[in-house]
């Protein structure tokens, strides 16, 4: 039995061992050998002083060299000796941060003025917590169509990121498949949302795998850009759910040793975001009636319906879904199938058919896509036959019996981009339309960008029309630009630049001729309370204005704050009794604190990472900040507290001397409760939070000395003393 040290493929392992040996034979421990993730041998192992052992001759490919000077093993192992280390490129899923109860309150009014003045608003109330979301929309104003009030959409909403599920109770909207259309209802929907967990990789990505005989660097690029690095251990690795491009591409796998020395493997891929991974589901399940007459009257339900949906990956290359509908005169069900095949493209088919008072109806549909970095191209056909019917359609000329779309694309690097596109779309009223477009795009260094369109069209109704054009865009910085459309159906010139989003003005100026033809000029204002915007428009002889205004008002904590329009996620930032600290997010100056040390920040990312910081230079420097940045996962609609610690202190100096007059030496220690020091030069203690009556312990050569500090100056930064530290 010995005590060595051991060394694989020249990489000191951290401890001493203990192994047997016979002869030139070497036994080591089952547990090392887990330990250093070599692979276990096949023969059964043996037992010494109560431990098991193996030999390792029987671990597969291993060389073995023995220093009996040194007692150090030396083991020489090849990449298959090892276990496979597996390492996943997906972040960490967020959970969200605990919400506070909040109402809010979001308004947009508009006053028009041509011949006579229009009042209208768009007006929102909600309520949301942990609990959920409840909301109710309307239009209010003379601008309705039907009274001075219309409803839009009231809800309740509640969300379940760690099972991926939504609730909705009211008004929503159904799940559609390429091959069904979306409708809006009223009633209840449950079931799958992949946005509740937004860095969740739900397509199928490729498993990337090598080996490295010492620990290395693994660096991943795909299309030449870096997405990914990592440490690996010796041995075989794979990396799993690789953050790639979806489409066509090529990955390169970089693996570089301690010594610089680098390998490279490239591959290619083929990604879709339409895949789901393999055992991997979403479903949808939806209740009610018919929304009709959206945004012109408040209750108009029909046509009670239910309905589902289901999704899944069969494999990483097959996905599989189907759906059906029923209600009082149709009743449909379909299914439909995707695949990839790698380098070729994506391809999917549907086949549904249908119930109603017309009888039996069918519809089937193929399409044909693939994206890459060069060139881009996609077609789909979908015939259905006269008799078909699903729920939402109620008039002949909604329902499309034939559709064909094709597109495709190439680029050609720095020279541009060029793209085709073709759409035919057949009702079921024998009205057909046909667009036919081309478009060539180029940047000018990144200084312009320019774009040549040609569009065909022929609509049974209004005949064929032809228009040839270009746009020119220019910017001026990061919120200004110029823009001009010229072309065979007139032209279109516009200056513009947008207000900061920390708040500010901006301004727009517009001219266009041809049948459009028309001069516009607007001013812009965003501020922490809220948008303006002040508008002048003529067009046919006549000349209007119009004046708007968004903004909201939210209660949280226990107080009501103007602000912006509130649509995602929102936070209450509080840095306490500090006015005018600018407020950050992602880096980006989103605001300043009010007068009681608060700032509303409206447009947090729900269900995701939000870096929130202040600026240290605007807190005095007398009031300390134990951090300057928070993290927050807000949910939807939901509000979270983002409290900064601002503790104030009075830090100053005071100089301590013996009784005789002279300083206390250099370097005698300092405490005084808590807080510990010491002396510097001259006497001088630097302590970070004076008090009137604090009572400092001085370690004096001489032995402890008590110092007393009977009152504080009215000052920052105050130098104090000289003060008698006495025995």
């Amino acid at each position: 039995m010995l005590l060595v040290s051991v060394s694989i493929n020249g990489q000191p392992q951290p401890d001493t061992y203990l192994v047997a040996r016979r002869g030139d034979a070497f036994f080591v421990r089952i547990d090392d050998l887990t330990a250093w993730r070599l692979r276990l041998p096949s023969v059964d192992p043996i037992s010494l002083d109560g431990e098991r052992f193996a030999p390792l001759a029987s671990v597969g490919g291993v060389a073995v060299a023995f220093d009996e000077l040194q007692q150090s093993l030396k083991l020489i192992a090849p990449p298959a000796a090892f276990l496979a280390n597996r390492v996943t490129a997906a972040q960490a899923l967020p959970q969200p941060t605990d919400s506070a109860f909040a109402a809010f309150f979001n308004y947009n009014l508009s006053i028009d003025y041509v011949d006579k003045m229009r009042v209208g608003a768009f007006v929102e109330t909600g309520m949301s917590d942990d609990w959920g979301v409840v909301s109710n929309s309307m239009l209010l104003g003379n601008g309705t169509v039907y009274g001075r009030a219309t409803r839009l959409d009231s809800y309740y909403m509640r969300d379940d990121p760690v099972n991926l599920t939504r609730l909705v109770i009211g008004d929503s909207v159904t799940d559609a498949r390429d091959w069904s259309r979306q409708v809006r209802f009223g009633g209840v929907r449950i079931g799958t949302e992949f946005a509740l967990q937004p860095s969740l990789l739900t397509f199928p990505t490729p498993s990337l795998a090598g080996s490295a005989a010492v620990p290395s660097n693994v660096e991943l690029l795909v299309n030449g850009t870096q997405r990914f690095q990592t440490d690996v251990d010796q041995g075989p690795f794979s990396i799993n759910q690789v953050p790639l491009v979806t489409g066509a591409g090529e990955v390169t796998l970089v693996i570089r040793d301690p010594l610089g020395i680098e390998r490279r493997v490239k591959s290619s891929y083929y990604v879709s975001s339409r895949l789901l991974r393999a055992g991997l589901s979403a479903w949808s399940a939806e209740a009610g009636a018919e929304r009709r007459d959206y945004g012109l009257r408040s209750f108009r339900y029909a046509d009670p319906f239910v309905a589902g949906t289901y999704r899944r990956g069969l494999t990483d290359w097959i996905t599989i879904e189907g759906r059906a509908e029923a209600s009082g005169d149709t009743q449909m069900a379909g299914g439909g199938i995707t695949m990839v095949m790698v380098p070729f493209g994506e391809f999917s088919l549907a086949a549904a058919s249908s119930h109603g008072v017309e009888g039996q109806g069918f519809l089937y549909r193929a399409a044909f896509a693939r994206n890459g970095p060069t060139w881009n191209v996609a077609f789909s056909y979908q015939r259905a036959s006269r008799d078909y019917r699903e729920i939402g359609v109620e008039r002949e000329s909604e329902r499309i019996v034939e559709q064909i779309q094709a597109a495709g694309g190439i680029t050609f690097g720095r020279m541009g981009t060029a793209g085709l596109s073709y759409t035919s779309l057949t009702y079921a009223d024998g009205q057909r339309a046909q667009v036919l477009s081309g478009n060539y795009s180029l940047s000018v260094r990144d200084r312009a960008f320019v774009s040549v369109y040609a569009i065909h069209s022929r609509f049974s109704e209004t005949g064929r029309d032809t228009s040839l054009g270009f746009n020119l865009t220019v910017p001026f910085g990061p919120r200004s630009s110029a823009y001009l459309q010229a072309g065979t159906d007139g032209t279109r010139a516009e200056v513009r630049s947008t207000p900061p989003v920390s708040g500010g003005w901006g301004y727009r100026l517009a001219n266009s001729t041809g049948n459009n033809g028309r001069q516009q000029a607007e001013a812009q204002w965003r501020g922490d309370v809220g948008e303006m915007t002040a508008q002048v428009d003529h067009a046919g002889g006549q000349t209007g204005m119009r004046v708007t205004g968004r903004g909201g008002l939210l209660i949280a904590d226990g107080a009501l704050f103007p602000t912006r329009q509130m649509e995602s996620g929102f936070a209450v930032v509080r840095v306490p009794d500090q006015a005018d600290v600018r407020v950050y997010q992602e880096n980006r100056l989103v605001g300043r604190t009010n007068a009681r040390g608060t700032a509303i920040i409206p447009d947090l990312r729900p269900y995701e990472v939000n870096r929130l910081s202040i600026s240290a230079a605007d807190i005095p420097i007398d009031v300390r900040m134990p951090e300057d940045q928070l993290l927050v996962v807000p949910r939807y609609r939901g509000a979270v507290n983002a409290r900064f610690v601002a503790i104030q202190e009075h830090p100053g100096t005071i100089i301590v001397v013996m009784p005789d007059g002279k300083p206390v030496e250099a370097g005698s220690g300092v405490s005084s409760g808590a807080e510990k020091s010491f002396v510097g030069n001259e006497g001088e203690v630097f302590l970070q939070n004076l008090h009137a009556g604090m009572i400092l312990t001085v370690d004096a050569a001489g032995g402890p000395c008590h110092v007393r500090l009977d009152a504080l100056p009215d000052q920052v930064l105050p130098t104090i003393g000289p003060l008698p530290c006495v025995r």
